[in-house]
């Protein structure tokens, strides 16, 4: 009996430090490769955005000297795998006086770790291939035969490479020197990848690829992570420098900001009025005909944020409606917030670049093409090298700013410089010219006060609890239409918060519009009633432009077929998700109440239109998913759709598949879209019928 108590401790005894040393200090020790592994594998395995990185990769050829995206990849990954065994064999395979591992309880830990973190990347992405394509591809087997021959040679290579040095039986006593040209060379290469990208922040990212840039960014940082701020330290006696590290990035935050919002170099004088008083210079370049006996009607626009599938789907929705008789004369603004601000600003400056030409323009075909490009690969550069690297340099470096290179990608889309982009804010409404283009009113939060801040050719300091961010003081008069679009599209994280300068010579900064309210519908109605007060006889006709793919409908239009997708939830919301929630109730929350708010402001709006007897016209990403799920003739298809993509993602990348089905819904008018293109037909020509009211939920 006593024997079995002995043995039963002896064991609990061994199954504790197994834990402690195998499942615990091994993995810590490995800490960065394991959080730069877990990274990857969530991005491309388990991530929208990841998934939608894959359709596009999927897309390219293999081998194509022009744009090397999957060979790159390829690259990139196997490298990244065999640095990430490599360094962790080498952490694991010497003793460091401040941090013992118990050769016994540590054997497991240390010898299936690095074969784990060395393949464990290509095989997610591998998985990412299969779930984003429905199926097994070229590039999903070449991943996962990837992922396993890595880790069948990390089992064998006892066999194929017979060096003592290289098993963990033989700890070292330091780094050999091939070890350290190995991270010397890895170091080396990182730095002129920094430097080259800061350099050319547009061309290289995209000739790389997002993807590509993504494992090498890990990989360099978890290399240095590991054999610099642990290895090196730890063989030095100290501790770990990964808290030094943190320390010195906290205090250099204090003086290195770089994202000093980006300023035309000359600024083209602009006489801003109020509302009333520009619609009037507007209206005489957009005449009613005289003989007309309808009411003058006047179209405002509320587009919503949603990164890149905002951007695409507002501006194709409004070069769409110019099919529409009186609506290119009858838009007299756009409000606009986040990737909504984009499309706004492409569509407004595709316009004034075909009044500088003289030649008519194929607005929806450019405003496609333009916003086709891959804008997040030259932002994911710019976020893990040269950016990640100013927070640990105490000199700011505006052309490390990520801003700069997503801005940068706007204005290399639009085509050769000079365009509207590259210009100044005012420059787009200069001259007689401007007074043809419908106003745009970008919208962003104040850091500060989150109060709105406003970019427009409007002047709109009459607007409560607003910073005109023309004003004169502002350091941002001179800001870029680039610039303009992208402080109103600054979401955390990937952007970041932008800096500039008050009148009383105060730091101030702004982020994204969506803060504050992010459907538009709060500034379109100050300035529908700002318009009403100077001509209360005007026709309203407000279009929300909604760019969320699951948004419950703001109207209830009399026989209007229900939606059939699984749309947001109303105001109880989605059933509760306990999973880690004392960490992400807080996000959800403030994510979920962005959304809330607009849906909000969208409501009230339209019920004031109706009120005032104008129309509101819907034009709402959700009709993609409803086309979708229409289309399906199966439930399994329509359960393949619902998983396949319910919602695009919100970063700066849109997969062509995602694009074509964005084209198709629009062009075909279908998802509902036929109705809403006709209420806006009769709305201008004032013969909008009860069966067409809005009746706003």
């Amino acid at each position: 009996m006593i024997h079995d108590e002995h043995s039963l401790a002896d064991r609990l005894g061994k199954a504790r430090l197994f834990i402690w040393y195998s499942l615990v200090r091994v993995p810590w020790l490995c800490g960065y490769n394991l959080i730069g592994a877990l990274l990857l594998v969530i991005l491309f395995a388990f991530n929208d955005q990841g998934l939608d990185l894959l359709r596009i990769s999927a897309a390219r050829p293999l081998m194509d000297a022009h744009s090397p995206w999957n060979l790159l990849f390829i690259v990139g990954t196997a490298l990244l795998s065999l640095s990430m065994w490599y360094s962790s064999r080498l952490l694991l395979g010497r003793k460091f006086p401040t941090y013992e591992l118990d050769p016994d309880a540590s054997a497991f830990g240390r010898k299936w770790l690095p074969r784990l973190l060395g393949s464990v990347v290509p095989l997610a992405i591998a998985v990412g291939y299969y779930r984003a394509q429905g199926g097994f591809s070229p590039l999903a087997e070449i991943f996962l035969g990837m992922g396993l021959g890595l880790l069948l040679f990390y089992i064998l290579r006892r066999m194929l490479l017979p060096d003592p040095q290289l098993m963990l039986e033989h700890l070292l006593a330091e780094l050999r020197i091939g070890d350290l040209l190995l991270v010397l060379v890895f170091g080396l290469a990182t730095f002129a990848l920094l430097v080259a990208f800061m350099v050319r922040p547009v061309w290289l990212p995209q000739y790389v690829g997002a993807p590509a840039i993504a494992v090498v960014a890990v990989g360099g940082i978890a290399l240095f992570g590991s054999m610099v701020l642990t290895y090196w330290f730890l063989a030095q006696g100290s501790p770990a420098a990964t808290t030094l590290a943190l320390v010195l990035a906290l205090l250099f935050g204090l003086v290195n900001d770089n994202h000093d919002v980006r300023l035309a170099r000359a600024l083209s004088p602009l006489e801003r009025v109020a509302p009333a008083e520009h619609y009037a210079a507007w209206r005489a370049r957009h005449p009613v005909p005289a003989a007309s006996t309808i009411r003058e009607p006047v179209v405002l626009v509320a587009a919503s944020g949603g990164g890149i599938r905002a951007a695409y789907w507002t501006a194709s929705a409004l070069a769409a409606m110019e099919s529409v008789p009186g609506f290119a004369d009858d838009l007299f603004a756009i409000s606009a917030v986040s990737g909504g601000s984009l499309g706004a600003a492409t569509y407004v400056a595709l316009k004034r670049e075909e009044l500088d030409t003289g030649k008519p323009a194929d607005l929806l075909g450019r405003a496609r093409t333009v916003l086709a490009h891959d804008f997040l690969s030259p932002v994911v550069a710019g976020l893990l090298f040269p950016d990640l690297a100013q927070r640990f340099f105490p000199i700011p470096l505006r052309w490390a700013d990520r801003q700069r290179f997503l801005e940068k990608s706007w204005e290399d889309a639009l085509g050769p410089a000079p365009n509207p982009f590259t210009r100044s804010f005012t420059a787009l409404y200069a001259t007689s010219r401007g007074d043809r283009l419908p106003s745009l009113l970008l919208n962003a939060t104040a850091v500060e006060s989150g109060s709105r801040a406003i970019v427009s050719n409007l002047a709109v300091g009459g607007f409560s609890d607003t910073v005109d961010l023309l004003d004169k003081g502002y350091s941002t008069q001179r800001v870029k239409l680039s610039a303009a679009a992208g402080m109103s599209a600054r979401f955390t994280y990937v952007s970041p918060a932008g800096t500039l300068w008050r009148p009383d010579g105060s730091k101030m900064r702004v982020v994204d519009g969506g803060y504050f309210e992010n459907s538009g519908a709060v500034t379109a109605m100050d300035v529908l009633t700002a318009l009403r007060a100077a001509k209360p006889s005007l026709l309203p006709v407000l279009i929300l432009i909604r760019n969320d793919p699951q948004a419950q409908p703001v109207c209830r239009r009399p026989g209007q077929t229900r939606h059939t997708i699984p749309l947001r939830s109303g105001p109880a919301g989605a059933g509760a998700n306990a999973l880690v929630s004392e960490v992400a109730a807080p996000v959800r929350a403030l994510l979920n109440a962005r959304s809330a708010r607009g849906r909000l402001a969208e409501i009230a709006a339209a019920r004031r239109v109706e009120a005032e007897g104008g129309a509101v016209v819907e034009v709402s990403l959700a009709a993609v998913t409803q086309a979708r799920l229409t289309a399906a003739k199966s439930h399994a298809e329509r359960v393949a759709v619902r998983r396949r993509m319910i919602e695009p993602p919100l970063g700066w990348s849109l997969s062509e598949e995602v694009r074509k089905e964005m084209d198709s819904v629009l062009d075909g008018r279908s998802g509902g879209l036929h109705r809403e293109f006709k209420v806006l037909k009769d709305a201008l020509s004032d013969a909008l019928s009860p069966q067409d009211k809005c009746n706003p939920l």
